[in-house]
């Protein structure tokens, strides 16, 4: 029996698609598999948006490695290998953001508005009107392409705050999405810690050593090599770890994600040893103290329950303290660079970072208002013959927009910081331990963008989301929670 017409076309566009399946995978089967990739998420972006972004956060995660096999691998595409990669990322994170957005519909972010008080408006506003600058100070850059590139790799991705409000809310199992979330971040966590232990594959050693940052803290004899994990380079990997530790410290509070959350926990924090970046272990131990401030002041726990948190925070500094200890020993620029913990005004990193600051301030004396969007940072590898930095995420606002993005900024973020520390601090558990392990995770990463760029390097999207789904916690979520013990079920979506 013939097949019909209609049958015929569908057959003929089955066997075409099949066949372009095979060659791409034998010739781009790096290429092959993100465009597979996309679709899927495409998909789960209509059925489970809440799935789909956990999956676009892995593609931040493994970024480095796309990059890799895309450059190695070549493409069809008349671009370089990194510049598709990007290309492919930022589609699945929109796809994945339009998802969360349609089952939302604005909702939540509507809800959080209206349950919260003038200053913590204000806050909110401060954020957007730093937003609304930054896209007039694109044109003051005097290279358009590199103003929007700018705005692309630290502006673009504020909007995974959105995210982060509804991905909670649009689940009809929350935890569920929880542990999906914690999933992806072990297994970014894990791979960066196998190879911290074995070292990094040679594709991986070259293409780390291309970029322009610095991967080897010593030539010759004592050669050491900073781990990347599945990144572009290390301070790309502590970016993502460090708000990834600090979420899963806090995520331990909530019992049946508890096991998951410590693997978690414990293969972020050795791949940050794996990095040698101080600046990384200070913003975790900061956050482990945050964590357990914030749930020993509230509410809701037996005195027995508070002293056995206190009692495992101080003992994970206390083994943190060793263990940094031991890393550090390990040859002279490792304990150089370990005595600048202790002493960090008479480190050599810190002076550079001061010479930088002044060089800052003289360019703002020069131009009050910024040299403009994009003229810090990775966005100026575009038309400089190399890129121009700070090494302060603050100070490149600062140089980029002068006070008038600067100030709306830093007050936009940390004000908004404390609105959702303040509002998670008066919800009962488990919903005050999932906020508490968001805003500690948030303001680690903020942290840490006082001594890099990570404002615009892939632990942002983490860092924001995070925020979000703090915001969701402390306005946007049920008044009425299911279960106020400490090992109860997390809070029913809202959409």
């Amino acid at each position: 029996m013939r097949p019909s017409g209609g049958g015929a076309v569908a057959v003929a566009i089955v066997a075409a698609a099949s066949l372009l399946l095979v060659v791409g995978t034998a010739v781009w089967p790096m290429l092959t598999l993100l465009v597979a990739v996309t679709v899927g998420i495409a998909v789960l972006a209509w059925r489970s948006p809440a799935l789909a972004f956990c999956l676009a956060i892995l593609l931040f995660g493994i970024e480095g490695t796309i990059k890799v096999r895309l450059t190695i691998e070549g493409s069809p595409l008349p671009v370089a290998g990194d510049a598709v990669g990007a290309a492919f990322i930022d589609l699945c994170f929109c796809l994945a953001l339009l998802g969360l957005a349609r089952h939302d519909r604005g909702r939540t972010i509507r809800r959080i508005w209206t349950v919260s008080g003038t200053w913590q408006r204000l806050a909110f506003s401060a954020l957007a009107g730093w937003l609304v600058v930054s896209a007039v100070q694109v044109f003051q850059n005097d290279s358009l392409v590199q103003g929007l590139l700018g705005f692309r790799l630290v502006q673009g991705y504020v909007v995974a705050i959105v995210a982060g409000t509804a991905l909670l809310a649009v689940s009809a199992v929350p935890q569920r999405t929880l542990a999906a979330l914690a999933a992806v971040l072990g297994l970014v966590s894990g791979y960066a810690a196998l190879r911290a232990a074995i070292g990094p594959a040679t594709s991986e050693r070259i293409f780390a050593l291309s970029q322009d940052t610095t991967s080897v803290l010593a030539e010759g004899r004592e050669n050491i090599f900073k781990g990347v994990g599945s990144f572009s380079s290390a301070i790309g990997l502590v970016s993502f770890l460090v708000p990834a530790a600090g979420f899963a410290f806090g995520l331990a509070s909530l019992r049946p994600l508890r096991l998951l959350a410590w693997l978690v926990f414990g293969l972020a924090v050795g791949a940050v040893f794996g990095t040698y970046t101080r600046a990384a272990l200070v913003a975790v131990a900061i956050a482990l103290v945050a964590t357990g401030v914030l749930l020993l002041v509230t509410e809701g726990r037996s005195r027995r329950r508070r002293l056995l948190l206190a009692a495992a925070v101080a003992a994970l500094i206390a083994v943190g303290g060793v263990a940094t200890s031991i890393t550090f020993s390990g040859s002279s620029e490792l304990r150089e660079r370990g005595r600048g913990i202790l002493h960090p005004l008479s480190d050599d990193a810190v002076k550079i970072r001061w010479r930088k600051a002044k060089e800052s301030f003289e360019v703002l004396r020069d131009r009050p208002f910024g040299t403009g969007v994009g003229s810090v940072g990775h966005a100026t590898e575009v038309v400089g013959e190399r890129v121009v930095t700070v090494d302060n995420s603050y100070l490149k606002i600062l140089q980029e927009q002068g006070p008038l993005g600067a100030v709306p900024f830093i007050l936009g973020v940390f004000a908004t910081l404390i609105a959702a520390a303040a509002g998670v601090a008066r919800r009962a558990m488990p919903l005050r331990g999932l906020g508490t392990a968001a805003v500690t995770a948030s303001v680690s990463f903020f942290l840490l963008a006082w001594t890099s760029e990570a404002i615009e390097q892939p632990g942002k999207v983490l860092a924001w989301l995070l925020l979000g789904v703090a915001l969701w916690v402390a306005f946007g979520s049920p008044k009425r929670e299911r279960g106020s013990g400490e090992g109860g079920p997390v809070a029913p979506g809202t959409g």
